[in-house]
């Protein structure tokens, strides 16, 4: 399986982006710069990271002239300071390094304490001194600290030593000294780029990622100094508007100029396609089962042949094709090459289907495959004294279902809850067929009638409606979740629409309310929906909504209906059965299943006769 941090193999090709930022670091006349690696989460930033830092350590004619010290901005995160902390994380790193920077101790060190002084101006706001007049210098900031309260004192200890000898400067000249200090100290090591590459800056509060790009730009960017920041500049943006919010409704693009500013070359890199993500699943699974050599030669070949570039899907034979004699133990890690052969056509069936909903992203293609192999084997350990009992294409399809629609994917345990004693799942069976026939979906399953929710039907394995699925449910029972709450799920504006459905009494308002949601593209109408069926097994009083949707949208009806059967004889009043009347009338050749449990839960002759009366007399209140 595959844990959260970068591979150490490029299975994304993103060898030519690393190429590319490689050439700019060769180049002196592109230093000072900043460059920002701009992607989504999870697209893979550390990964590259990782690639340019690998060029740079090869690259033996340049080695003790490129220096790269790569930092983790997340560890500034519990840091009052992250300016501070972000200066003394690189002059730490520096005095550490052995050969080009060891020589330069001393200076370093010098550094350090003007940093520690840098803290302490910081602290001096947070404590609300006034950085005027005698205070403004570090020692007077330090004077008039430990003249004060006890814990401000404990403030200090932390960055002041005894011996300190500064002088009496402003803060900006002290910010002046830095540079011109860390300049010399670059001219003096006679190298040609310090290249500082920050990583996970995305993972930090909005503060401390304006602290990290001010640091950089106020204090670090001198000549021979190159940053790479990866990071997603949407949370860029938004940490910008938070620091700088607008003055009034004009927008005057204050987000898009601080990044110019602080960011001279972006670099954007693209959401892999759905092809691109269909073969990352694919070469995750090779990376499973053979050597790194091995996988480094095939990820070789499939560059120098385009592969790529002209979104062929890999297959087995064009594995075998650039890797000679595959099934020979040498390449092998674990397991049996008819093993690697059965895993990876399974999720070449699958990735077709689910490769569409990970959104480009490599992490959640990790992700998804984590949670299929954690389920192999749970089903090995479960299952084993049952030969052939699991069918690991059945799983993989379940989870890719999962990954795309979780309400359908419980509808669907539901499905085969209600079946379980059938040789088939029934609704299963109708919706496949409609599909497969390519007929019109019908409103009763119109939830269904999604285009990736079509292509899972096709795909294999077909006929899934006729396996008994629950074995496959129980290995996915935290996904399930069988308390599991729609409404704790609502986003904020579903969460308001909901509220405002229960709040209505009049039906003729709540029922326009519920004609509504067909219209509204802001949120998902769904989850709103099962939310108030969900509310209604709590409470029957809510039976009127539910006729509401009942009457405008048959694809929920069977949720109804499950619902309705809980119905007895106490809960049966005049006002109950003139509703299920109304959903009677609507629907008679569906509603038999739910008469059938009425007349089982003692529901008495008189109520089921004005359930089923034929006549208008009946009260169809609600209905428009």
């Amino acid at each position: 399986m595959w844990i959260d941090r970068e591979s150490e193999i490029d299975l994304l090709a993103y060898e030519p982006f690393a190429e590319l930022v490689n050439d700019i670091l060769l180049d002196e006349k592109m230093n000072p710069l900043t460059i920002g690696l701009f992607g989504s989460w999870g697209v893979g930033k550390s990964t590259l990271l990782k690639l340019i830092e690998d060029k740079i350590k090869k690259n033996d004619s340049k080695k003790d002239k490129i220096i790269c010290v790569p930092l983790n901005a997340w560890i500034f995160e519990g840091y009052d300071d992250a300016k501070s902390a972000l200066m003394e994380s690189l002059l730490c790193t520096l005095k550490k390094e052995e050969s080009v920077f060891s020589k330069f101790k001393d200076s370093i060190e010098k550094l350090i304490k003007k940093v520690n002084f840098f803290r302490l101006g910081a602290m001096a706001v947070k404590h609300g001194i006034p950085l005027a007049t005698g205070t403004a210098n570090p020692l007077g900031v330090m004077a008039y600290l430990i003249s004060n309260k006890d814990t401000i004192k404990e403030d200090v200890k932390k960055v002041v030593k005894e011996d300190s000898t500064e002088d009496e400067e402003s803060m900006i000249n002290n910010i002046r000294s830095f540079r011109e200090e860390f300049k010399k100290l670059l001219d003096e090591a006679n190298i040609e780029n310090l290249v500082v590459m920050i990583d996970d800056l995305d993972r930090c509060n909005p503060d401390r990622i304006i602290e990290t790009l001010e640091a950089i730009k106020l204090f670090l960017s001198v000549p021979k100094t190159t940053f790479i920041i990866a990071i997603d500049d949407a949370v860029v943006k938004y940490s910008v508007k938070r620091k700088y919010p607008k003055i009034d409704e004009e927008d005057f693009g204050i987000s898009e100029n601080y990044i110019e500013k602080i960011i001279q070359l972006p670099i954007y890199i693209p959401e892999l396609s759905q092809s691109d993500i269909t073969n990352y699943l694919l070469l995750l699974i090779f990376e499973l089962y053979f050597t790194k050599d091995t996988v480094k030669k095939l990820m070789g070949k499939l560059m120098d042949n385009n592969l790529f570039l002209e979104g062929e899907k890999i297959s087995i034979n064009t594995i075998n094709e650039y890797i000679d004699d595959l099934s020979n133990n040498k390449y092998l890690i674990q397991d049996s090459y008819d093993d690697f052969e059965k895993i990876f056509t399974i999720v070449s069936k699958t990735s077709d289907v689910v490769s569409c909903m990970l959104k480009g992203n490599p992490r959640q293609a990790k992700r998804f495959l984590n949670t299929f192999l954690i389920r192999k084997k749970l089903g090995d350990i479960y299952y084993k004294c049952k030969e052939n009992n699991i069918d690991y294409s059945i799983l993989a399809k379940l989870v890719a279902l999962e990954y795309i629609d979780k309400d359908l994917f419980r509808e669907l345990y539901r499905w085969s809850i209600k079946n379980k004693n059938s040789d088939e799942i029934t609704e299963l069976r109708t919706i496949t067929d409609i599909v497969n026939e390519n007929k019109e979906i019908p409103d009763e399953f119109k939830k269904w009638n999604d285009i990736r929710i079509l292509k899972w039907l096709k795909s294999d394995p077909k006929e899934l409606y006729n396996k008994n699925l629950l074995q496959y449910f129980y290995l996915s029972r935290e996904s399930l979740n069988i308390n599991y709450s729609i409404l704790d799920n609502l986003t904020i504006e579903e969460r308001k629409i909901y509220n405002e459905i229960m709040r209505i009494n009049r039906k003729v308002a709540y029922t326009k309310k519920i004609k509504e949601l067909k219209g509204n593209n802001k949120v998902k109408s769904s989850k709103i929906i099962l939310a108030i069926i969900d509310s209604f097994k709590e409470n029957i009083k809510l039976i009127d909504k539910c006729q509401a949707i009942y009457l405008e949208y048959e694809e929920y009806r069977s949720d109804i209906r499950d619902v309705l059967k809980k119905i007895t004889k106490v809960n049966a009043t005049a006002p109950v059965c003139g509703v299920l009347n109304n959903m009677y009338r609507e629907d008679k050749e569906s509603f038999a299943e739910v008469i059938n449990q009425l007349k089982a839960n003692n529901v008495s002759d008189q109520q089921l006769s004005v359930i089923t009366k034929e006549d208008s007399n009946v009260n169809r209140s609600g209905r428009i």
